[in-house]
């Protein structure tokens, strides 16, 4: 049996335990410094999201969880973003593991990211699973057919209000009681919605080096009592012939966006992971015949981790390169959101 361990118990925690205990031969343990919400999770989270509680999770006080003797297969970190560094060392210095696995973003952008890349041994993943989707997988192919010379415009699409985020997070009263409201925690737009972001990066890497770019930010900041995160993002890449724009906000809370739109002199390509619940979405536009190709991939919320443990599972020191959840591509993904809220205000 192969063990895996989470490290906490809000919403990310749940989809993963929910979505471990669909796949045969795990041992699932999961872990919080809160005790209250490690009897959250068993007493309304997951019965509510998943109908019952699955007694194949084994829920672990935190004061235990570094004196277990296991050799973990791969441990998750789903607590909040100003936690992972710390915790990714302490875990480093007290757990054996053969893999990890820590959810977006993976810091906030005032920490030193890059200390935990500093011994990888092809081993640390980030949880961008939308990018290991088997819609994405299918759009990329698409994109490396399209000529380099052809392409013409990129727009990538991220606007989920935070009446959906919170509606996820029931147990809070508003973006301001955690961290989502503080971009110095890893709140925000981009932080949070950097799904975008990293998916353009996904894109360009196939084709081009990030340096040949010209990179513009624009942003909105919304403020409450001393706290500030920014309601809107947009990082404009553009080079020659080329520009591909990332939009992302929490304004709107009546039609959920996340799309990629891809135009060239011969064929434009369109994602999407809102299309519906049960569907991701692509169409490919043949300029030259008139012609749309619409293909459907059939997913629920449990499916998309799913897709991302197997996809971690898939990946060895041969191939680690090639992940969209390795360092290859975290790293750029981190460098521009450093960038975005370094820079002041336009």
């Amino acid at each position: 049996m192969k063990k895996v361990l989470i490290f906490g118990s809000g919403s990310i925690g749940n989809h993963f335990a929910n979505a471990l205990t669909r796949m045969s031969g795990y041992d699932i343990f999961i872990t919080d410094i809160s005790n209250k919400s490690l009897n959250r999770m068993k007493d309304k989270i997951y019965p509510e999201r998943y109908g019952k509680w699955n007694k194949k999770i084994n829920l672990i006080p935190y004061n235990s969880v570094f004196n277990l003797e296991h050799n973990f297969d791969l441990i998750i970190i789903g607590t909040p973003p100003d936690t992972h560094l710390q915790l990714f060392k302490l875990i480093k210095k007290k757990i054996f593991y053969k893999r990890i696995l820590i959810e977006k973003p993976l810091t906030p952008f005032n920490h030193d990211f890059k200390k935990i890349y500093k011994e990888n041994n092809n081993s640390i993943f980030c949880g961008y699973n939308h990018s290991v989707s088997q819609s994405f997988t299918h759009l990329i192919k698409k994109f490396k057919k399209i000529k380099t010379s052809e392409l013409q415009f990129v727009k990538i699409n991220w606007s989920e209000g935070f009446n959906g985020i919170l509606n996820a997070h029931f147990w809070l009263k508003d973006e301001f009681d955690s961290y989502l409201g503080n971009f110095k925690r890893g709140g925000g737009a981009l932080h949070e919605h950097s799904h975008c972001l990293h998916l353009a990066i996904c894109l360009i890497k196939q084709k081009f080096d990030i340096s040949d770019f010209k990179i513009e930010f624009k942003k909105i900041i919304k403020e409450k009592n001393k706290l500030e995160y920014d309601s809107y993002a947009q990082i404009a890449f553009s080079k020659k012939n080329l520009k591909i724009i990332v939009e992302t906000d929490l304004l709107n809370n009546f039609e959920t966006n996340k799309s990629v739109e891809i135009f060239s002199k011969s064929n434009d390509l369109y994602w999407s992971c809102s299309y519906s619940k049960e569907f991701d979405l692509v169409i490919s536009k043949f300029k030259k015949i008139k012609k749309n190709v619409i293909k459907k991939f059939k997913k629920d919320r449990t499916i998309e981790f799913i897709n991302e443990l197997k996809h971690i599972n898939k990946i060895n020191k041969f191939n680690y390169k090639k992940s969209f959840l390795s360092e290859f591509y975290i790293k750029d993904t981190m460098e521009i959101i450093k960038g975005f809220y370094n820079q002041k205000n336009n």
